[in-house]
Order: structure tokens, then sequence, then C-alpha cells
């Protein structure tokens, strides 16, 4: 059985390098925007192919030796526990299958001359790899082993110490990530997942385990697209119980057999986060507050129902610290808490939500300073001096290009405790996100209204198919009103700015061009003006939409953690 778990921890980093790799391949990526640099490309596309070659190798030995260690194992505990050894074979079987599968889809993969479709065949070599499922059927084989066989796992001697789990950067990216990846452990409770990674990352048992998720405790939780797990736990007598927010990413069900249904929840889960995005946070109205509540609700719960002298911590990325951020100002409910490429609290929507957090002198004073963010008026140090308290206990870790500090420059947004900003030296990624940069506070107001206006269009969508239909309606609609108004100097003007900012930001390719005084007087007609941003409208660049959701998401961000950050007061 121990030469099976070496076997196990071995395959599983493995499957670790292939994650950096991955990491390092769309690192690479935006080189390609600039022709000097190919010659550099060319190079680093032969290390990583060699890399990848070797791991693949590495991945298949393994994997075999891992199939055979399993079916030839031999343990009195077989017989005791029937199914035991058929449950390991069955995990060593998938992984084994999802090697060969990958095999044969290598041949299919086109393999062009050209540096940058080296990197994309590279990358989709990589993804093709299932890294998350198959170490998600390593550690379901290691959680087997560890329930069965805790002796075989070697115990610390020294006793856990507070806040130990809590400052472990692989323990909080995992334990963040479960939430996602819930459907890949439908045999499992969430205690016998949570059980094995805190021995694995503390080496000490735990004495008590248990969790909470709020779709099960909540029924409101499911109508409003909420997601959020609590795990309370006791180890050498010290209490503590983290609480996970799940971010906007809609996940695959792939429990689901059905494509239509799977697709259909898939559209729905993703609708309802960005319908509270987009009310909640970037306008902050009160037409859409339910998930907030719903996590209100959610926090009361486990206060009322953990242990005494039980430590509340909170962890989300993306809109899950949203959540972290905006209860902390709200109910002051946690000792600590980090939050990953979240999105930002908005001080309209705290007035919403409890409006008695601050006099009306303050509320005012709050919404004058943040009511303008262009030229420079983000000031940070006089909103802190308003607020109840520092919050020194949340940490905000984020890649510092990250498409959700856009949200950071919308009118009425803040955050609270400590920002800690990572990137890479001498690194060409073009995101922008800082927005005031590029438009005034008319074109941001622009910007919240359509997207307002949008949602308010989809909020009778019942089904994947029908958000479908409506969204093109309404996307129809705008561009009637585009074609009614695109000679107006102020229409041109946006449309600049907004086509500006997407071409600095690498999403577009092509530089729009600024419409002349002649041009405008000239009152062309609306063939001639789309004819004319044609090239740019055409230049779509899905290789940085896909960049940027990549160094947004968990598996992407986590690689900038391990930097020095630059840490904003």
């Amino acid at each position: 059985m121990k030469e099976l778990l070496k076997s196990l921890n071995r395959l599983n980093k493995i499957y670790e390098q292939f994650d950096l790799l991955n990491f390092r391949a769309h690192k690479a990526m935006p080189l390609t925007f600039n022709k000097k640099d190919s010659k550099e490309l060319l190079r680093q596309n032969k290390r990583m192919y060699f890399s990848y070659s070797y791991l693949n190798k590495e991945k298949t030995r393994l994997t075999n030796l891992i199939l055979s260690q399993t079916v030839n194992l031999k343990d009195p505990l077989f017989k005791q526990k029937r199914m035991l050894h058929p449950e390991l074979i069955d995990k060593a079987l998938k992984l084994k299958n999802i090697d060969e599968s990958h095999a044969k889809e290598m041949e299919d993969i086109p393999n062009r001359n050209r540096k940058i479709n080296k990197l994309k065949r590279l990358i989709a070599m990589i993804q093709d790899e299932s890294i998350g499922l198959c170490q998600g059927y390593l550690t379901q084989m290691k959680v087997l082993i560890y329930q069965n066989k805790m002796h075989v796992f070697e115990e610390r001697t020294e006793k856990y110490q507070p806040h130990e789990l809590l400052n472990d950067l692989d323990f909080r990216t995992r334990i963040m990530q479960f939430d996602y990846d819930r459907y890949m452990f439908d045999e499992f409770t969430p205690e016998s997942f949570l059980d094995y990674l805190i021995f694995e990352k503390v080496q000490r048992h735990t004495t008590y385990i248990r969790s909470y998720d709020a779709r099960v405790l909540i029924p409101e939780a499911d109508a409003c697209g909420f997601s959020g797990i609590a795990y309370e736990v006791e180890i050498d007598g010290i209490r503590e119980c983290y609480v996970t927010f799940k971010g906007t990413e809609a996940d695959m069900d792939y429990t689901e057999r059905s494509r239509r249904k799977r697709l259909d929840k898939f559209l729905l889960e993703g609708y309802k986060d960005w319908n509270y995005n987009v009310n909640a946070i970037l306008v902050g109205n009160d037409t859409e507050n339910r998930q907030m509540m719903v996590a209100r609700d959610f926090i009361s719960y486990l206060q009322n129902n953990i242990q005494d002298n039980c430590l509340l911590y909170g962890l989300g990325h993306s809109l899950g610290g949203h959540f972290v951020q905006t209860l902390q100002l709200t109910d002051d409910c946690f000792a600590g808490g980090y939050t990953l490429n979240s999105a930002s609290i908005n001080l309209k929507q705290v007035q919403i939500i409890n409006p008695e957090l601050f006099d009306e002198a303050t509320w005012n004073k709050l919404f004058e300073l943040t009511r303008d963010k262009t030229n420079g008026n983000i000031r940070n140090s006089e909103i802190k001096k308003l607020l109840p308290r520092e919050y020194p206990e949340i940490i905000n870790q984020s890649f510092e290009q990250d498409l959700t500090q856009v949200f950071y420059e919308i009118p009425y947004t803040i955050w609270i405790g400590h920002k800690w900003e990572y990137n890479l030296n001498n690194w060409k990624y073009p995101f922008r996100n800082h927005l005031a940069s590029y438009l005034n506070a008319g074109e941001i107001h622009s910007y919240q209204h359509f997207f307002e206006q949008l949602f308010a269009y989809l909020q009778d969508s019942a089904s994947g198919a029908q958000l479908m239909r409506s969204s093109i309606s309404f996307l129809r609609a705008r561009v009637k009103i585009l074609h009614d108004d695109i000679d107006k100097p102020q229409t041109t003007e946006f449309f600049y700015a907004y086509s500006n900012y997407l071409f600095e930001s690498g999403i577009f390719l092509d530089r729009p061009q600024q419409v002349s005084d002649d041009f405008s007087k000239s009152q062309p007609t609306m063939w001639k003006s789309s004819r004319r941003e044609w090239p740019f409208l055409k230049s779509l660049n899905m290789d940085m939409l896909e960049l940027s959701v990549y160094f947004h998401i968990i598996s992407g961000v986590k690689y900038f953690l391990n930097r020095t950050p630059n840490k904003i007061e």
C-alpha cells in the first residue's frame, strides 16, 4: 500500500508540472503580439515541447505502474471491505483510459509550423491531458486509502497551530477549487475530501469535521445561484470553520447525461451570477440582492450552529471574494480571510443592505469620494478613514491586470483590508484594467447602463435557449439604435473611446479609426460607416479573450502568488 501511495504522489507531481507548463505556455502567448520577440518564442517553444514530451512519457509509465500495483495489491482489509479493491481498480482504470484517449486525440490536433500555432498546439495538448479530472481520481484513491488504512500515513509530532491552514496557499486554492469540482466527488462526502486534504497539508488528524452546504440548508440559494460551503474542523483542540464562496464561472455538470440539459443548466447558472454581478456590483441597484441576502443567512446559520470558540474564516474567488469583503464590512463576521481575483464592494448595495452602518453625513462623503474615479479621483486613504476600522484580517490577492479589477474603476466601489497585486517582471500582457485612462465618467456610466438594460431584458428567461434568443433580440435592437445614431458626434466619440480601449487591451488587433470632422460632416451612410470600421470589428482576438479568462481562474492565477506582491495599503 505504501508503494502505491508513492506512485500516486509521483503521478500527481507530474500533473502539477503539466499545470505549471500550461501556465508557462499561456504566459508566452502575449509575446506573439510583438514580431521582435518571435526568435525568443521559437526557443521557448522548443524548451516547452521538450518538457511536455518528458512529462507525457513519465505520466504514461506511472499510470501503467499504478494500474499494475492496484490490480496486484493484496491486503487483508479487502476481505472485510470487499468493494474497496474494485473501487481502487476502477479509479486506476479511469486514469489509464484517459491516457489512452489522449494519445489518440493527439493525432487529430493540427501540427502547423508557425510559431504561434506551435504554442497553441502545445496548450491544446496540455488541456487534453484532463489535469483536473486526473488529479481528482488520484485524490479519490488517496482518500479511499486514508479512510481505510490511516496507519500507513505518517503523522508529525508537533501539534497543529492556529491559522496554519488559513496561511497555506495550496490549501486555500484547493478548498476554493473544490466547489467547482464537486461533480468529481459525488461518491464521497465533502468531509472525506477535506479530512484527507487537511492531513496532506499539516500531517495531523482531525478529531471533528463537518460540512455545511448553503444550497442544502437554504432553499433560496439554488434559485438565485448562490453557492457556498463551510467546513468546521477541530485539530488538536483548535476549532476553525472555513467558509468558501464560489465565483462567477459556471461549471459544466457532467453527471447530467443529456447534453441539452447540461448546456441549459450551464447557461442558467452563469446568468444568475452575472445578473447579480451587473445589478449588485456594477450598478448597485436594489433589483437583485438575493445572493447577498442568502450569504448573510448562511453566515447567520453557521454562527448559530458551529461549536463554541470556533473561529470563522472567509475564502472567496472572483464573485466569492466580493461576498467575503462585503460581509465583513456589513456584519464583521470573519476572524480572517483571503480573496482571490475578487470583485469589489459596491457602497450603493451596502447602503441598501445595512443603512445603519454609517450616518447620513458619512454616506454622503463616501459617495462623493467614489462617484467619479476618472482623472485620478480614487482616494483610498480618505475612504479608509471613514470606514468603521481598517480590517487588516482580510487579504485581497489578485493578478494586477485581472479582468475583475475593472470593477474597482466603477463609481461607488471600494475594497477593504489589504490588497496584494501580483505580476511578472518584463512581461508583455496588454489587458488594461484602468478604465479611467480611456473612458470619461459619462462613457463609464453608459457602459453600466447598457448591461443594466440587458439583464432587465433577460429577467423573464426560464431556459438557456430563451436566454440566447433574448440576448440576440436585445443586441439587434441596440444595433438598430446604433444604425440611427452612428453619425452623431457624441455616438462616434463613444464608439471610438470604447474601441480604442478594446484595442489597447489586445481584445482587438486592429486600431480603430478616429472619425474626423470632415468625415462627420459628410454624413456617410451606415454602410459606409460600417465598412470603415469592418477591419477593426473582424479583428477580434480570441487568443486574448482566452488568456484573460485563464489568468482569472484559480488554476491560472495561483502561479502568480509565489512572487512578491505590490502591497496596496
